[in-house]
């Protein structure tokens, strides 16, 4: 499942790519995709020129010059991939956006994806994006914002950072070597997590995202020209890699349940400990 690095580098190159292109047709087909009737989609977004691309958490916001928003969400793994022309098409996808040069892009959903349209007015209000907290790729995103979220909070820190209304992007995947490296089980509460272990988790959090990035987002991910990326399990710590020996201390690393999700974790190094 594609998670912050994937997403930001899948929208850079969406933007790089399609920024002002003019839509010709959207084809839907699946209509549970969407969130209005497919005609609707197609006579509002006939025409209209693509002025910027960006990301919100794991959402894709695509922004029209007639004041219209493509709202693309991944969900559970999808591929989005571009066409220079009519005959290199993908045989299998969901949603197609044709361009008036015959470029384009196909959506391919392996489940929960969604492709939406939101006027001006309406994208502040929302539901699948309005409450997304900013990133740790946002510049705002500093210690001292991390800290200032953090404060009078009592969740267990998993969830806390799970939560896509605390800190937008963060998934499963890369939570795993996030807490690892930050030497904290993801049962413990944030209230007994003193200062200098939020510094650490801070970094953990920009160094593990920033490494990803930096090799190109994660290998089994396909970016918006089908290339994979370079992050493969060898760069992972402890995520998937249960009955494997710690890197830190040799410990075998354990599966454990963390609410609807599993983390692996290191029992030595990630002990749960009351202060």
């Amino acid at each position: 499942m594609a998670e912050l690095p994937e997403i930001t580098k899948l929208a850079g190159q969406m933007k790089d790519t399609l920024r002002g292109k003019s839509i010709k047709n959207i084809t839907v087909l699946q209509e549970k995709c969407a969130n209005i009737a497919v005609d609707e989609f197609q006579d509002r977004t006939a025409g209209a020129k693509i002025t910027d691309v960006y990301n919100k958490g794991k959402w894709i916001i695509t922004s029209l010059d007639n004041g219209e928003y493509i709202l693309l969400s991944l969900g559970m793994g999808a591929d989005v991939l571009y066409f220079d022309s009519v005959n290199n098409v993908p045989d299998k996808y969901q949603v197609k956006v044709l361009f008036a040069d015959d470029t384009g892009y196909t959506a391919r959903f392996w489940w929960f994806g969604k492709f939406l349209l939101v006027s001006a007015n309406g994208l502040a209000s929302e539901p699948n994006t309005k409450d997304i907290a900013i990133d740790p790729f946002d510049e705002r995103f500093t210690l001292e914002y991390f800290m200032s979220i953090l404060r009078g909070k009592k969740t267990q820190i998993k969830a806390f950072l799970m939560e896509q209304k605390n800190v937008g992007g963060i998934g499963n995947m890369y939570m795993h070597d996030i807490l690892f490296k930050a030497k904290l089980h993801p049962h413990k509460k944030i209230s007994e997590i003193d200062e200098d272990e939020i510094k650490h988790l801070y970094k953990s959090i920009m160094e593990v995202l920033a490494l990803s990035r930096e090799k190109g987002a994660f290998a089994y991910e396909n970016d918006f020209f089908g290339r994979k990326g370079g992050y493969t399990m060898d760069y992972f710590l402890v995520g998937y890699k249960e009955n494997q020996p710690c890197p830190v201390c040799g410990e075998s690393i354990i599966l454990i349940k963390t609410g609807s999700t599993s983390t692996f974790i290191c029992p030595a190094c990630q002990k749960l400990m009351n202060k």
